[in-house]
Protein backbone atom coordinates (compact mmCIF):
# COMPACT_ATOMS: atom_id res chain seq x y z
CA UNK A 1 0.00 0.00 0.00
CA UNK A 2 1.44 3.38 -1.02
CA UNK A 3 0.58 6.32 1.17
CA UNK A 4 1.15 9.99 0.57
CA UNK A 5 4.20 11.33 2.33
CA UNK A 6 2.62 13.58 4.93
CA UNK A 7 4.94 15.57 7.14
CA UNK A 8 5.16 14.32 10.72
CA UNK A 9 5.63 16.23 13.95
CA UNK A 10 6.99 14.90 17.21
CA UNK A 11 4.45 14.85 20.03
CA UNK A 12 6.40 13.50 23.00
CA UNK A 13 8.78 10.82 24.25
CA UNK A 14 8.26 8.60 27.27
CA UNK A 15 11.11 6.77 29.02
CA UNK A 16 9.73 3.39 30.07
CA UNK A 17 9.56 2.50 33.75
CA UNK A 18 9.71 -1.07 35.09
CA UNK A 19 5.92 -1.00 35.56
CA UNK A 20 5.40 0.21 31.94
CA UNK A 21 7.03 -3.00 30.67
CA UNK A 22 6.00 -5.29 33.53
CA UNK A 23 2.99 -7.39 34.47
CA UNK A 24 0.62 -4.43 34.76
CA UNK A 25 0.29 -4.44 30.94
CA UNK A 26 -0.11 -0.71 30.66
CA UNK A 27 1.78 2.43 29.67
CA UNK A 28 1.20 5.54 31.75
CA UNK A 29 0.99 8.64 29.56
CA UNK A 30 2.14 11.80 31.37
CA UNK A 31 -0.89 13.97 32.14
CA UNK A 32 0.28 17.05 30.21
CA UNK A 33 0.79 15.00 27.03
CA UNK A 34 -2.38 12.96 27.46
CA UNK A 35 -4.56 16.03 27.82
CA UNK A 36 -2.85 17.87 24.95
CA UNK A 37 -2.72 15.09 22.35
CA UNK A 38 -5.35 12.54 23.39
CA UNK A 39 -8.17 14.42 25.12
CA UNK A 40 -10.92 12.15 26.42
CA UNK A 41 -14.59 13.05 26.43
CA UNK A 42 -16.06 13.13 29.95
CA UNK A 43 -18.42 10.26 29.14
CA UNK A 44 -15.67 7.87 27.96
CA UNK A 45 -14.74 7.10 31.58
CA UNK A 46 -12.77 3.96 32.43
CA UNK A 47 -13.79 2.25 29.17
CA UNK A 48 -11.81 4.76 27.14
CA UNK A 49 -11.36 4.50 23.40
CA UNK A 50 -9.17 2.75 20.85
CA UNK A 51 -6.22 4.66 19.41
CA UNK A 52 -4.51 3.50 16.22
CA UNK A 53 -0.80 4.00 15.54
CA UNK A 54 1.67 2.92 12.88
CA UNK A 55 5.21 1.84 13.70
CA UNK A 56 8.32 2.64 11.66
CA UNK A 57 7.57 -0.31 9.34
CA UNK A 58 3.99 0.78 8.73
CA UNK A 59 2.55 -1.99 10.94
CA UNK A 60 -0.69 -0.92 12.63
CA UNK A 61 -1.01 -1.00 16.42
CA UNK A 62 -4.22 -0.43 18.39
CA UNK A 63 -4.26 0.39 22.08
CA UNK A 64 -7.10 1.03 24.47
CA UNK A 65 -6.63 4.50 25.93
CA UNK A 66 -8.41 5.46 29.12
CA UNK A 67 -8.30 7.43 32.33
CA UNK A 68 -8.04 5.46 35.54
CA UNK A 69 -9.74 7.45 38.28
CA UNK A 70 -8.32 5.17 40.98
CA UNK A 71 -4.74 6.24 40.20
CA UNK A 72 -5.67 9.45 38.36
CA UNK A 73 -3.59 8.41 35.37
CA UNK A 74 -3.97 8.18 31.61
CA UNK A 75 -2.98 4.77 30.28
CA UNK A 76 -2.63 2.67 27.15
CA UNK A 77 -3.76 -0.86 28.00
CA UNK A 78 -5.16 -3.44 25.56
CA UNK A 79 -2.50 -4.11 22.92
CA UNK A 80 0.34 -2.56 24.92
CA UNK A 81 1.84 -5.83 26.24
CA UNK A 82 1.96 -7.26 22.69
CA UNK A 83 3.83 -4.13 21.52
CA UNK A 84 6.32 -4.45 24.40
CA UNK A 85 6.95 -8.13 23.65
CA UNK A 86 7.30 -7.73 19.89
CA UNK A 87 9.64 -4.73 20.17
CA UNK A 88 11.55 -6.36 23.07
CA UNK A 89 11.29 -3.21 25.18
CA UNK A 90 12.87 -2.86 28.61
CA UNK A 91 12.78 -0.29 31.38
CA UNK A 92 14.88 2.69 30.32
CA UNK A 93 14.02 2.37 26.63
CA UNK A 94 12.11 5.31 25.17
CA UNK A 95 8.80 5.26 23.29
CA UNK A 96 8.29 8.07 20.76
CA UNK A 97 4.93 9.43 19.65
CA UNK A 98 4.42 11.40 16.44
CA UNK A 99 1.50 12.49 14.29
CA UNK A 100 0.91 13.94 10.87
CA UNK A 101 0.70 17.73 10.74
CA UNK A 102 -2.99 17.33 9.92
CA UNK A 103 -3.38 15.22 13.08
CA UNK A 104 -5.16 12.46 11.16
CA UNK A 105 -2.58 9.71 11.79
CA UNK A 106 -0.50 8.71 14.80
CA UNK A 107 2.89 6.97 14.82
CA UNK A 108 4.76 5.08 17.52
CA UNK A 109 8.43 4.17 17.66
CA UNK A 110 11.07 3.27 20.20
CA UNK A 111 14.77 3.49 20.83
CA UNK A 112 17.00 1.55 23.16
CA UNK A 113 18.42 3.14 26.24
CA UNK A 114 22.11 3.85 26.18
CA UNK A 115 23.68 1.40 28.58
CA UNK A 116 27.14 2.19 29.92
CA UNK A 117 29.53 -0.74 29.81
CA UNK A 118 31.52 -1.36 32.96
CA UNK A 119 35.21 -2.11 32.70
CA UNK A 120 37.88 -2.63 35.36
CA UNK A 121 41.28 -1.39 34.23
CA UNK A 122 44.36 -1.37 36.47
CA UNK A 123 42.16 -1.59 39.58
CA UNK A 124 39.88 1.28 38.49
CA UNK A 125 36.20 0.85 37.61
CA UNK A 126 35.32 2.67 34.40
CA UNK A 127 31.98 3.25 32.70
CA UNK A 128 32.06 3.45 28.92
CA UNK A 129 29.11 4.84 27.00
CA UNK A 130 28.27 3.26 23.64
CA UNK A 131 30.04 4.79 20.69
CA UNK A 132 28.52 7.87 19.16
CA UNK A 133 29.19 9.25 15.71
CA UNK A 134 32.53 11.01 15.51
CA UNK A 135 32.27 14.79 15.82
CA UNK A 136 33.13 16.75 12.73
CA UNK A 137 36.89 17.21 12.52
CA UNK A 138 38.01 20.74 11.78
CA UNK A 139 41.28 21.02 9.87
CA UNK A 140 43.45 23.64 11.57
CA UNK A 141 46.56 22.83 9.55
CA UNK A 142 46.27 25.98 7.49
CA UNK A 143 45.71 28.19 10.54
CA UNK A 144 48.83 30.01 11.76
CA UNK A 145 49.15 29.96 15.52
CA UNK A 146 51.99 31.54 17.43
CA UNK A 147 52.06 31.21 21.21
CA UNK A 148 52.17 34.60 22.91
CA UNK A 149 55.47 33.92 24.72
CA UNK A 150 57.24 33.30 21.41
CA UNK A 151 55.66 36.34 19.76
CA UNK A 152 57.01 38.64 22.48
CA UNK A 153 60.61 37.58 21.91
CA UNK A 154 60.80 38.80 18.31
Amino acid sequence: MIRSMEEKEAMFEKPLTPSDVGKLNRLVIPKQHAEKYFPLACDSGEKGLLLSFEDELGKPWRFRYSYWTSSQSYVLTKGWSRYVKEKKLDAGDVVLFERTISGNRFFIGSRRRRVPKRLRLFGVNLECMPEQPEPEIVDHSSTWFMPSNIARRS
